[in-house]
């Protein structure tokens, strides 16, 4: 694009001095702007290329490249670049036809489509290259809310004295007499049908947000090893009672 300017500039350049904005001296700078970017993205461009393929090695490689002056320079350029391309389009805007040199604000125009054009394709490009990659091992997400099940396992009770909270979290009415509440197995009551409908569709509860799922199966677990425990207990008291037993029974024959 920079040579059809440069040449349309260097056949028009006095008569486009008679226009209402300086549009020939925004295409001029805009153009030497371009060129003075194309080595060095070039330079750049064939560095990618030769870069090494190791994920570490590639890490430094370029953390030393955007350290360099030159991409330094390269971004300062490309700032410089976009204010100067939307002064230019303030002008383009602001403009009427120029009758002694009509052709520059054609030209103008080009420049702007041109430059819009090339931002859409390099955004085109770099989203179909970079897509994120779609993990097929990855275990499927856990489900947010809690099963029907869960929620009829978490015991029932009616609001009294005793109930520790005066008003359920969820829907911040106060409980009344007689009101069905669920009692979560961290200790916090709600009315049912709220805390029902809360679980469905996150399992934690709304007040500590502690994992109903989890505390239920640790409390199952506690219950279960309490049992056992209980049931050796039980089991070590009665074999004492048979062997002290077997002993009274045997001491009458030793006379």
């Amino acid at each position: 694009m920079a040579i059809p300017c440069g040449i349309f500039l260097s056949m028009y350049w006095t008569p486009c001095g008679y226009c209402n904005r300086p549009l020939r001296y925004w295409i001029l700078v805009h153009c030497m702007l371009q060129l003075f970017q194309s080595p060095i993205r070039l330079a750049f461009y064939l560095q990618v290329s030769r870069a090494p393929q190791g994920d570490g090695a590639i890490q430094e490689w370029f953390r030393q490249l955007t350290d360099s002056r030159a991409w330094h320079a390269s971004k300062m350029v490309s700032v410089a670049t976009y204010g100067w391309f939307i002064l230019g389009v303030v002008w383009l805007l602001n403009s009427t036809h120029c009758k002694s040199c009509p052709g520059l604000y054609r030209l103008a125009l080009a420049v702007v489509f041109t430059a819009i054009a090339r931002m859409l394709v390099t955004l085109i490009l770099f989203y179909h290259s970079f897509k994120p990659g779609v993990q097929e091992d990855a275990p499927p997400p856990k489900p947010r809310g809690a099963s029907q099940s869960l929620i009829d396992s978490i015991p029932l009770e009616r609001f009294s004295a005793e109930t520790c909270e005066t008003s359920c979290a969820v829907c911040l009415s106060d409980f009344e007499e007689h009101n069905m509440l669920r009692r979560l197995p961290c200790g916090h009551s709600f009315h049912s049908g709220c805390v029902d409908k809360w679980l469905k569709h996150n399992k934690v509860c709304p007040l500590c947000v502690q994992d109903v799922e989890v505390l239920t199966q640790q409390q199952a677990e506690q219950r279960m090893s309490q049992k056992s425990t209980s049931t050796s207990c039980c089991q070590r008291v009665r074999a004492s009672l048979a062997t002290h037993c077997s002993h009274m029974r045997i001491r009458p024959s030793l006379f």
